[in-house]
């Protein structure tokens, strides 16, 4: 498959002293490239969860004091039409009527290469027990945490979220935005309670009131995924 390069002004970046702008390769490319470009600039990187919190002054770092430790800043911008019975219900739970198209877009920030486990048993129960596999399926690509494969052979981005840089929005097929997010989350969105959170929360020994969120995106739901100085855009995203 040819790549399609190009270079494009990224903006500014945020959280930073000083307003800053570079200029970041726009590669056109499938999953499978990105996964395997992301494993050999991540591998043997990690930092430790830990390394997010300062005891001292009981706040968690900025970005500029996160990136000093050696930690992988990826933005993620989330494209994705919902599937019927998976992500979004059959139909209206008000009118009872089929559920319309509805594509989801979000962009948000990840510290790719954390040093993550899944155990096997709950917050304040002793010793933790690393479980040799994820509860989802997913497995480490090329020995690498920071990316992972699915059962079904699709690629994933890992990683605990930082930082949200677009909110959820909801369009229809004509490329409209839903007006009211809230009513139609709750009309034909499958959301998970805090309960059923927090239950999958304890399998990794955590509390979701107060400890980091992790996040496993797959990258074909991505129209770009940026690092490294790339805007890497995948082929297999329809958006794309």
């Amino acid at each position: 498959m040819e790549t399609k390069t190009q270079i494009v002004d990224s903006g500014v970046k945020v959280n930073l002293d000083k307003p800053v702008k570079t200029a970041v390769l726009v590669r056109k490319v499938s999953c499978q490239t990105i996964a395997d470009d992301m494993v050999s600039r991540i591998s043997g990187k990690l930092i430790g969860f830990d390394d997010l919190f300062d005891p001292k002054t009981m706040r968690f770092l900025t970005e500029n004091e996160l990136k000093a430790k050696g930690a992988v800043f990826v933005t993620v911008s989330y494209n994705k039409v919902l599937v019927l019975g998976k992500e979004l219900v059959k139909k209206s739970r008000i009118t009872k009527e089929p559920t319309p198209f509805i594509r989801k877009t979000s962009k948000y920030q990840v510290i790719a290469n954390i040093n993550w486990e899944s155990y096997v048993n709950k917050r304040g129960s002793k010793d933790f027990i690393p479980a040799e596999n994820r509860s989802n399926g997913v497995e480490n690509y090329a020995e690498c945490k920071a990316i992972g494969k699915t059962r079904a052979g699709d690629f994933t981005i890992n990683g605990v979220a930082f930082r949200v840089l677009e909110a959820t929005k909801y369009f229809d097929g004509n490329g409209n935005e839903y007006p009211d997010k809230n009513a139609l989350e709750l009309e034909y969105v499958n959301k998970s309670s805090k309960a059923s959170k927090q239950k999958e929360a304890d399998k990794h020994g955590i509390d979701i009131r107060f400890d980091p969120k992790y996040r496993t995106t797959r990258i074909d739901s991505c129209d770009s995924v940026r690092g490294f100085g790339f805007e890497y855009r995948p082929t297999e995203n329809p958006n794309n």
